[in-house]
């Protein structure tokens, strides 16, 4: 029973007609009406999983990036470094000690007011001082002119101590009546 498919279409009807010219389209036209649609529809969940990451990630990398951060800022301080720390602390000292026995023995509110304002002056001074020395800290005249600030402020405490002293004195010698 062999035979040649060739030859079962020869003598068949179909052998002789042409498929219209429009068939082709038509075609994947079906197919493109058949074919299930795909909807774009974005999962939430996945977008909210992405959203975490994201903000994991961006908080990780902050929080390695300011541990690194720290890590090299910690830098030794030289020896001079030490030495002005050490010395603006006990200026600092005194200054407020000197200050705290200004208010407690004042009496008049516009001396202490007028003090305050020159103090207030130097301190703002000294803060930009201060701030040319960390920039600079081997230059000897932004050091002399930190030292020189506080001394100028401790002293002018001391001068509005004895400058009490004196009004305190004054005011016993008028106290004292002798009959």
């Amino acid at each position: 029973m062999k035979q040649d498919i060739r030859d079962l279409f020869k003598d068949d009807d179909l052998s002789g007609k042409t498929l219209p010219e429009q068939h082709r389209q038509e075609f994947y036209e079906q197919l493109k009406a058949n074919r299930p649609r795909r909807t774009s529809k974005l999962n939430t969940n996945y977008l909210f999983k992405v959203a975490a990451m994201v903000v994991l990630f961006v908080a990780l990398a902050v929080v390695l990036f300011s541990k690194t951060e720290t890590v090299n800022t910690v830098v030794e301080e030289t020896p001079i470094e030490t030495q002005i720390d050490a010395i603006e602390k006990q200026y600092l000292a005194n200054i407020d000690a000197e200050w705290e026995r200004f208010i407690k023995v004042a009496n008049d509110e516009k001396l202490v007011k007028r003090y305050r304002v020159k103090l207030d002056g130097l301190d703002q001074d000294y803060q930009e001082i201060s701030k040319q020395f960390k920039l600079d800290n081997n230059n000897i005249q932004v050091i002399e002119s930190l030292v020189d600030n506080l001394k100028t402020r401790l002293q002018l405490l001391k001068d509005i101590q004895e400058h009490i002293k004196l009004l305190n004195q004054k005011n016993e010698q008028y106290e004292t009546i002798s009959i």
